[in-house]
C-alpha cells in the first residue's frame, strides 16, 4: 500500500466509493483519502476520519455480502456525527440521525464511530432496548456532545413510528479494552467494531460479551490494519 501512494504528493488524495446505503446517505459518495492518512495508519499515529469512514465502509460491505458474517449490523457515518458537524450543522445532523434509525430499525446494533476533542469512541446503539453502549479505550466520565442530540433523533425517530412512549435512551458505559498510548483510540474503535461483527453480530448483551480490560496486542491491531489495507487496495480510485 505504501508503494501504491509513493506517486502522490503531499497533499494530494485517491477516493474509496461508497454507496449511499452503507451510512444512510441521501446519494453516493466518495471518501478522500490523502498519503498523510495513510502513513499514519501505517506508523501508528493519531488517525484521520477518514481512515474509520474506509474502515466501517469495509465491514457494511462485507455484512451486506457475506453469508458467513451477520446482516443485523447498522452503520452511521463518522464524518456526519462528529463533534464538529454537530456544532456546524445541528438541525441536518439531527435529521440524518432519525433517518438512519428509520432505515435501520430492524438491525440489532448500529455502530456509531464518534469522535470529540481528539478522541475516538464507539457508541453502540440499540433501538430495541433503547440502549447506547459506550467503548470507550480510556473510560472516564464525559460530557458527550452528542448525547442530546441522539436522544432527541431517539425521539423523533419513535414519534414518527406513532410511539409517545418509551423515547429514552439509556446510556451504559461498556466493559472494554484499554490503550496504553495517547494515540491508540483511532484503531480500538476499529477493533471494537471488528470483534463486534466477527463474534458477536447476534449478540444478546454486548456488556456481557465484552469482559476485557487489557490492551488489545500488536497482532489484533496490526489484524484490522491488515483489514483495512486489503479493502483500501481493492477499492481505490485514483484520481486522474
Amino acid at each position: 500500500m505504501k508503494t501504491m501512494m509513493l506517486g502522490l504528493k503531499e497533499g494530494e488524495h485517491v477516493k474509496v466509493h461508497c454507496t449511499k446505503r452503507t451510512f444512510n446517505m441521501e446519494k453516493d459518495f466518495e471518501i478522500s483519502v490523502t498519503v498523510e492518512d495513510t502513513d499514519q495508519l501505517l506508523s501508528g499515529a493519531w488517525l484521520n476520519i477518514s481512515i474509520n469512514q474506509v474502515f466501517a465502509t469495509a465491514l457494511s460491505e462485507l455484512c451486506f455480502h457475506d453469508d458467513c458474517h451477520p446482516n443485523s449490523i447498522g452503520f452511521m457515518c463518522p464524518e456526519m456525527i462528529s463533534a464538529t458537524m454537530l456544532k456546524s450543522d445541528a438541525d441536518r445532523i439531527l435529521l440524518y440521525m432519525t433517518r438512519s434509525m428509520s432505515a435501520l430499525s430492524s438491525k440489532t446494533f448500529i455502530l456509531c464511530p464518534y469522535y470529540e476533542k481528539s478522541h475516538w469512541m464507539l457508541l453502540v446503539l440499540c433501538l430495541s432496548k433503547r440502549e447506547v453502549y459506550i467503548f470507550d479505550s480510556q473510560q472516564k466520565k464525559r460530557n458527550l456532545m452528542i448525547k442530546e442530540p441522539l436522544n432527541n433523533a431517539f425521539r423523533s425517530y419513535k414519534r414518527l413510528g406513532g410511539q409517545s412512549k418509551g423515547t429514552k435512551l439509556t446510556w451504559i458505559p461498556a466493559q472494554c479494552a484499554q490503550q496504553p498510548g495517547s494515540l491508540d483510540c483511532g484503531y480500538y474503535v476499529m477493533r471494537f467494531m471488528y470483534d463486534i461483527i466477527m463474534n458477536h453480530g447476534n449478540s444478546q448483551d454486548l456488556t456481557k460479551d465484552f469482559s476485557r480490560t487489557l490492551p488489545y496486542s500488536a497482532e489484533e491491531i496490526n489484524e484490522v490494519k491488515d483489514f483495512w489495507a486489503d479493502y483500501f487496495m481493492n477499492n481505490v480510485e485514483f484520481l486522474a
